[in-house]
């Protein structure tokens, strides 16, 4: 029954009551508009639209459409896929543009008391018990506010099972709300005419369920929430509230006083390996060198001062490969730019790895370079650490290998050196500071008894499900058992007290393992554009597990089929099994600070606990956050000049994180540095001319 609909420029003469029945033959009393004769049954129809966007119909209404606006609100939380390189249909997120959302419908709320509502799916899941699927749902709203105001709310409801009502009465997740007064042409006080309401843009992005904020002030810098309050100071309208229902909820900053600095012997014993970064042709490899640029930089500056670098035994037979650029949907957020985060929108802000810098003044991919000098494998002491001399690039302009299986593959191909034994395998988006385990990694590869070892990190059930990869360590230090991303935790990988080890992306791989895949290729999926056939986790691991793990190939081939729907011929696993010499594979459990920063969020929740306090911090970094961090606001900025511009504009309660937007890279930056890149079409028409040869 239509309850709340009020036409406040329509006179009683033009509406009246009127009986109607609907599909089902049940009668309903509904508002009909006789001045634009409208059929009540339409008017019923569109009204039953606001609780489900399916029932909308085309009705004109108020000058505008009730299904434009169901629409406009449906499209923009589509997932946020990348034509090129996405993944069969994987959700990774979306976003819902507020100001535009907002200003578009302004002219409808002025009209309407009622809210223009829908209830929209942001992430599914199936119960792996009974197969049933498991949904989290938004309700969402706009509404008219004071003034020109305009109110959009988003409230994400607890996870249930499809065939369950929705519980009105349960808390919700997490809640973003966000009020602001759309861009217009106006007046003034003294009738002059002006432009008025802000200037920020607003977004609401979502990652399986889990909401963000994000502002672009039209300046130099994105804000970001889930967990805080911010507010225009300047009398504009733009104020934006996130909240979480959780601990993690308007969180208390100590950021702990800096110690005495101590002092440094600094230098080089020389030695250690080199890194190779792996890029995706078209996927900010601009940005992503520029930014390594930048951290030698302030390495020969003397902005980042480390201790004195010390070669781990062998550290030269091992080559470090680092994949950045975007492979796979973990690293969509860190690594996107306008067109993931915005869908193509142009003015929309690039949001690359090159600009993420947290409150340490450091990248993910720059805190990684500090664990692996401290681990005694790459040399970044001051002369010795730059672009050609220890640090080099692997450009994929081929279109193929987007996994990341494929691609260190391809790259293992491509950059071999003389004397290479093992490559050093490492992610671009995490935060870790790991020196201890990277050091025990190499000495169990030295021993020559390992094909992989994993750096494995004991996580909580909640945050591991769906989101990383678990495993079972024997006492030795094997891997028994390894299931990728499950839904549900499976019974024995947890302990008694409720934690996992978790597949963190950081191994060692061995060249006999490599070889051992390579004659394995003729069974191998396919690699092939736009797809991701090949993978560490779900194809490579598996296959090498059953090999080293059974004595009897029969077996092997069966335990593949079962975890991979691979079919490989026994004689061919028997040969791998030879090449591998009796190598297993290992698991190197450690308690030092890992955190997956491949979303947003996840980059979001450890930059807090960098803020915090809750993460080991050299000096320099320990400085740049005290100057950084707000305690008494909550706001979490990158730098001090950073925190002054922010804190000019807005008042900050909560948990606000400050990102620098990117400066444009120059073409020229690829060209300075092109003697330190090799691409796969460079190095294919070589090994080409060789054969011919």
């Amino acid at each position: 029954m239509i309850n709340r609909l009020s036409m406040l420029n329509v006179t009683p003469n033009n509406y009246a009551s009127k009986k109607v029945s609907n599909a089902q033959g049940n009668t309903t009393n509904v508002i009909q508009l006789n001045s634009n004769k409208v059929d009540a049954s339409k008017l019923a129809s569109a009204y039953r639209g606001y609780n489900n966007i399916k029932l909308a119909s085309s009705l004109a209404f108020c000058g505008g459409s009730l299904t434009e606006t169901f629409d406009e609100l449906n499209k923009s939380m589509i997932t946020c896929q990348d034509a090129e390189h996405g993944r069969k249909g994987e959700v990774v997120g979306s976003r819902i543009g507020v100001t535009t959302l907002l200003s578009k419908f302004d002219d409808n709320l002025k009209k309407v008391d009622d809210a223009i509502k829908t209830t929209i799916v942001v992430n599914e899941a199936q119960d792996k018990e009974t197969g049933e699927k498991i949904i989290t749902d938004a309700r969402t709203q706009i509404k008219k506010g004071e003034g020109k105001d305009v109110a959009f709310e988003m409230v994400v409801r607890q996870p249930r099972l499809e065939s369950q009502p929705v519980d009105k009465k349960a808390p919700s997740k997490q809640k973003i709300k966000i009020t602001l007064e759309p861009y217009y042409v106006g007046h003034d006080e003294q009738h002059r005419r002006c432009i008025k309401g802000t200037e920020e843009s607003a977004y609401v992005l979502n990652t399986r369920g889990e909401l963000m904020a994000v502002v672009d002030d039209n300046g130099e810098n994105i804000l970001l929430t889930n967990a805080g309050t911010l507010t225009r100071k300047n009398g504009a309208t733009l104020e934006v509230k996130a909240s979480k229902q959780d601990n993690k909820e308007y969180r208390t900053f100590t950021v702990h006083d800096i110690p005495a600095v101590r002092h440094r012997e600094g230098g080089s014993l020389g030695g250690g390996t080199e890194l190779i970064i792996g890029l995706e042709e078209g996927r900010f490899e601009k940005e992503i060198i520029d930014s390594i640029a930048e951290f030698c930089r302030k390495v020969d500056e003397d902005e980042i001062v480390l201790d004195r670098f010390e070669p781990v035994k062998n550290a030269q037979n091992t080559q470090i490969l680092m994949l950045a650029g975007g492979y796979g949907s973990r690293a969509e957020y860190t690594n996107a730019s306008s067109t993931k985060i915005f869908h193509g929108e142009k003015n929309g802000s690039n949001l690359t790895k090159g600009c993420f810098r947290t409150a340490t003044g450091l990248t993910p991919m720059e805190t990684t370079f500090i664990s692996l000098h401290k681990a005694g494998l790459l040399d970044c002491s001051k002369g010795n650490l730059g672009i050609g001399k220890n640090i080099k690039f692997y450009l994929n302009d081929s279109g193929q290998n987007t996994g990341n299986g494929g691609f260190t593959v391809d790259m293992y191909d491509t950059m071999e050196r003389e004397g290479r034994e093992n490559l050093l395998i490492l992610p671009n988006d995490a935060m870790s500071r790991i020196p201890k385990a990277l050091t025990e990694m190499t000495k169990i590869m030295d021993s020559g008894k390992a094909a992989i070892v994993m750096v494995a990190k004991e996580v909580k059930q909640e945050d591991a499900a769906g989101k990383l990869g678990i495993m079972k360590i024997t006492n030795d230090g094997l891997i028994s058992e390894f299931a990728e991303k499950p839904k549900t935790i499976p019974e024995g990988y947890a302990g008694e007290n409720g934690m996992c080890y978790a597949n963190t992306f950081q191994f060692i791989v061995s060249k006999e393992a490599f070889d051992a895949l390579e004659s394995l290729e003729e069974y191998l999926p396919k690699n092939g554009k736009n797809k991701e056939p090949r993978d560490w986790s779900k194809t490579f691991t598996p296959i090498l597990m059953a090999i080293t793990q059974n004595d009897d190939m029969e077996k092997a081939k069966q335990q593949i089929e079962e975890k991979t729907k691979i079919s490989i011929e026994t004689q061919a696993l028997e040969k791998a099994k030879e090449i591998l010499h009796g190598q297993q594979i290992y698991a190197v459990k450690t308690d030092e600070p890992w955190a997956d920063c491949g979303t947003l969020n996840a980059l979001y929740y450890t930059t807090m606990e960098i803020a915090n306090g809750d993460f080991p911090l050299e000096d320099f970094e320990r400085v740049n956050v005290i100057n950084a961090v707000n305690t008494q606001t909550g706001l979490v900025a990158s730098c001090l000049q950073q925190k002054a511009e922010i804190e000019k504009k807005y008042t900050i309660k909560g948990q606000v994180m400050a990102v620098p937007k990117p400066k444009p890279v120059p073409e020229s930056i690829i060209s300075e540095y092109s003697s330190a890149i090799t691409s796969y079409k460079q190095k294919h028409k070589q090994k080409q001319k060789q054969k011919q040869v």
